[in-house]
């Protein structure tokens, strides 16, 4: 059994990105609360944008919450004019959430701020090693994504 990788200075792999994910989240929360939305109406409003919109399962999955939360998360967003629920052609029991146009636009805006906060906490890593780290998580987060939205909707460009 192979140890678990730690930094120079000691600390496991695992701690480091759970303390790297806990500074994105905080971003991303500060960036909600500045908005005026719950920080779980932002995090499913982005990854229906990073997506091109999801069905309702895939989305409870991608924020690790029950089924049965996402259709009142789905209500207040739609309510909001931030999506809309899309059947699928192939299967009409299928639902679709999809970013509108202004979903899109508010995700760009209020995630700007979380975008800066995350260029800031990784400003010590060269462009390379930032892009070289990006596609490591890729190869950990990636079969994980492909499970849950498929492989053609994996990643998206970051328009920032």
């Amino acid at each position: 059994m192979t140890s678990i990788a730690r930094s120079p200075e000691g600390l496991e792999l695992g701690y480091l990105i759970l303390q790297a994910g806990r500074m994105i989240q905080n971003a991303l929360d500060e960036a909600a609360a500045d908005a005026g939305m719950p920080a779980l109406d932002l995090l499913a409003l982005y990854a229906l944008g990073e997506h091109d919109g999801l069905t309702g399962g895939a989305l409870a999955r991608l924020l690790y919450v029950q089924q049965s939360s996402v259709t009142p998360l789905a209500d207040r967003l739609e309510a909001a004019g931030l999506i809309e629920r899309e059947r699928d052609e192939a299967d009409r029991r299928r639902v679709w959430l999809c970013p509108t146009p202004e979903g899109e636009k508010m995700a760009r805006e209020v995630t700007a701020k979380a975008r800066e906060a995350v260029r800031h906490a990784f400003i010590p890593l060269s462009p390379g090693a930032a892009t070289a780290l990006a596609a490591l998580l890729s190869d950990v987060v990636g079969p994980l994504l492909t499970e849950i939205v498929g492989p053609k909707q994996v990643t998206r460009d970051d328009p920032a």
